[in-house]
């Protein structure tokens, strides 16, 4: 028999050798291009917000146009000032300044925007420089306004005068809202736009609509108002409130809730980020952890539900419908140590019923009225 093979292997024809390395090259070069097609439609399926490089070098590259464009505003607003040479020319260059910084403020809210959504992916270090690092740029903007509306000197007045304190008060706001007098002395803030519920007092605001996740809502400057949003929303930013309560069925995106004090709030979102909140309670389903920041006596419990209509099906629609217990992972970024933050706790039972509870009565009177 071993004969016999022997004869048939010099019978075979000389080509085979050849043809069997061709194959094996063919099916190697084949499973290269099965490999370099897969990693491509990887690359097309995967979301840019993912790719933490791509993330810090899009923000490094906004961050510095930023501060070009308020190194710009404020040299020509030095230059206005000593060339001027009427108050006409002056108010004029003034003028000129405040639209500038108007639109360098449009930016550096669509860049805190962005950070917000890319915190989501970002490690928690990236992260913390990001946040640090628009404090930097709100800070550079109020210099920036300072420089085109300086503020009058302060002068000693007759006790029978009224004396001028808008430079004391400026120089007493706390660092959460510094970025807010210098827009008001912008009067940026008569440039609001946008759905949102500002400057309310004592009022019950219900949002009964339907489901819009393209667009964003603001709430800002309110003072002992309740507040429930049913709906779905494309993000929420709160600032500057005193004595509130909130509950927004869905956020599709991110919650920026900044500068609240002695309030309650009840939100489902991708997620959050509390700034500057004082003595308030927040419930909530995320499907990241909440992030807090020079905050103190801040609270942490599930989202509860006022059963308002279609709620389920919201939820469900933007992934919001299981709970997770994201609620309880905070990250304090004033925090660094492995040990439990001063700064947060989580909201015990009967404080939890008793939020829900008050929240729900809120509602009933609102639909009773109707």
């Amino acid at each position: 028999r071993l004969a016999t093979a022997r004869g048939a292997m010099d019978r075979a024809p000389a080509t085979d050798a050849p043809s069997v390395f061709a194959r094996l090259d063919s099916n190697a070069a084949a499973r290269v291009a099965r490999v370099e097609a897969r990693r491509n439609d990887a690359k097309l399926d995967a979301n840019p917000l993912e790719d933490a490089a791509k993330c810090v070098d899009a923000f490094e590259r906004a961050r510095r146009e930023i501060e070009d464009a308020l190194r710009d505003v404020a040299r020509e607003a030095a230059r206005a000032r000593t060339s001027a040479r009427d108050d006409a020319e002056t108010n004029e260059a003034r003028e000129t300044g405040k639209v500038a910084l108007r639109a360098v403020n449009a930016r550096v809210v669509d860049l805190d925007r962005a950070t917000a959504e890319w915190s989501y992916f970002l490690p928690a270090y990236d992260a913390r420089v990001m946040m640090r690092k628009m404090g930097e740029l709100r800070e550079q903007f109020e210099r920036a306004v300072a420089c085109v509306t300086p503020r009058e000197r302060f002068r000693f007045k007759s006790r029978g005068g009224r004396a001028t304190v808008g430079g004391a008060a400026a120089s007493a706001a706390t660092p959460a809202n510094q970025t807010a007098v210098a827009m008001a002395a912008l009067d940026l803030c008569d440039a609001d736009d946008g759905p949102g519920t500002r400057d309310r007092r004592g009022e019950t605001i219900v949002i009964d609509r339907a489901t819009n996740d393209g667009e964003d809502y603001a709430l800002e400057r309110l003072v002992d108002c309740d507040i429930f949003v049913l709906g779905a929303i494309r993000a929420l930013r709160a600032y500057d409130l005193r004595r509130c309560r909130v509950y927004v069925l869905a956020i599709a995106g991110s919650a920026l809730v900044e500068n609240i004090v002695d309030s309650v709030v009840c939100v489902a979102t991708r997620q959050l980020r509390v700034h500057a909140a004082r003595r308030t309670n927040f419930h909530v389903r995320a499907t990241s952890r909440p992030i807090v920041e020079d905050s103190r006596e801040v609270a942490f419990a599930p989202r509860f539900s006022i059963e308002s209509p279609n709620e389920e099906e919201v939820l469900k629609a933007h992934g919001l419908f299981e709970e997770n217990h994201m609620w309880r992972e905070v990250d304090d970024f004033l925090w660094l140590k492995s040990s439990q933050s001063p700064h947060w706790r989580l909201l015990d039972e009967r404080d939890r019923a008793e939020d829900e509870r008050a929240t729900r009565e809120r509602f009933d009177e609102f639909r009773l009225r109707k």
